[in-house]
């Protein structure tokens, strides 16, 4: 199991390294993500002027779920947008910026996983399974600019759910009112978390769901987001991806999916 552990981490750092040589960091935005963006130090100690954005929309994201019978994973979001010298918050994600040195900027993100989890009546294969929440996540989180892309990377704890780690890498090309983000990123998942949602535990093992203790694993992705700027204020954003879920997750016997196609869609408000 340490083996396996250690050739996970050895797959996500080189990813992160290959990244990291490409040159990926922040890219040139609207200004909205990260104002005062040429500002160096910490957050709390500077002195440049406090700028507030803030913004209301909805969406959705569609999700294939892993789990063998669940079919397609719906989850409407309520999309709010605040931004200010010391906080950014978006849809379920908020950072508490901590400060920004050489272009990579530093916060401490939390972060709720709405669409995790499972009822025990969402699917057959999890009839008679203690039903599984979703969590409240922690932890420090970067992102890096330079003229190349988008690189950011989170490492983030859900106490009895486990860990969690990603690092991803975008692109935005503009076009007018119209933009497009490939992008591309790999995360590992602790044995903890695997263990928790896509695990097995003895008092649920029946006839063809045996017992199964899920091992740190790890899921690479890949998709674009397309964004439409109707007006100044008002943004449409659609995200298509698909994700390859590691052998932690799919020797588990309630999966029955290796790639999971996801679409999430967004609009939103700008007030100022």
């Amino acid at each position: 199991m340490k083996k396996h552990l250690r050739r996970e981490y050895q797959l996500l750092f080189a990813v992160a390294s290959a990244l990291m040589v490409s040159g990926a960091a922040w890219a040139e935005g609207s200004g909205a993500n990260v104002p005062n963006a040429d500002t160096t130090g910490f957050a709390i100690l500077s002195n440049a002027t406090n700028v507030t954005h803030w913004g209301l929309g909805g969406g959705a994201a569609f999700e294939g779920s892993p789990y063998k019978g669940y079919g397609t994973h719906i989850t409407p979001v309520p999309f709010f947008f605040f931004d200010d010298k010391w906080i950014h918050a978006i849809g379920t994600t908020v950072d508490l910026k901590v400060g920004k040195w050489g272009g990579v900027a530093f916060t401490l993100r939390g972060n709720y996983a709405i669409a995790d989890g499972y009822k025990g009546s969402d699917a057959p294969i999890l009839n008679g399974m203690q039903n599984r929440s979703a969590a409240f996540w922690l932890g420090p989180a970067f992102k890096w600019e330079t003229q190349y892309g988008d690189l950011s990377g989170e490492y983030l704890t859900g106490g009895n759910k486990g860990q969690k780690a990603d690092i991803e890498f975008g692109k935005t090309l503009d076009y007018g009112r119209f933009s497009i983000e490939p992008h591309a990123g790999a995360a590992w998942l602790s044995g903890k978390y695997v263990d928790y949602y896509y695990g097995v535990r003895t008092s649920e093992a029946r006839a063809g769901r045996p017992a199964y203790t899920g091992t740190a694993t790890y899921k690479e992705s890949v998709g674009a987001k397309f964004d439409y700027r109707v007006t100044r204020q008002q943004l449409v954003s659609l995200d298509l991806s698909v994700a390859h879920l590691g052998s932690g997750i799919t020797d588990s016997p309630i999966v029955g999916r290796r790639f999971i196609p996801e679409a999430k869609i967004a609009y939103l408000y700008q007030f100022n």
